[in-house]
């Protein structure tokens, strides 16, 4: 399945600003780091991706900042 990349970004910041409401700041800022990562990815904002490729960056996204955060 794809996903169109700009999407994905919009995704991640609204899940991002839910986050936020509930006081998650943690969880916030691990979707703002993840909606950046994907634009400084992928070139155009109108792509299309794969959804593991997706999967693949968030895994990375997510791990890198639980290695900091220890």
């Amino acid at each position: 399945m794809t996903v169109n990349v700009r999407i994905a970004i919009a995704s991640h910041l609204s899940d991002a600003q839910e986050y936020l409401e509930l006081g998650f700041r943690k969880n916030a800022s691990s979707e703002i780091n993840l909606a950046k990562a994907i634009l400084f990815k992928y070139v155009s904002t109108d792509m299309e991706v794969e959804e593991r490729e997706l999967n693949e960056l968030a895994h990375e996204v997510f791990n890198r900042q639980r290695q900091t955060s220890t």
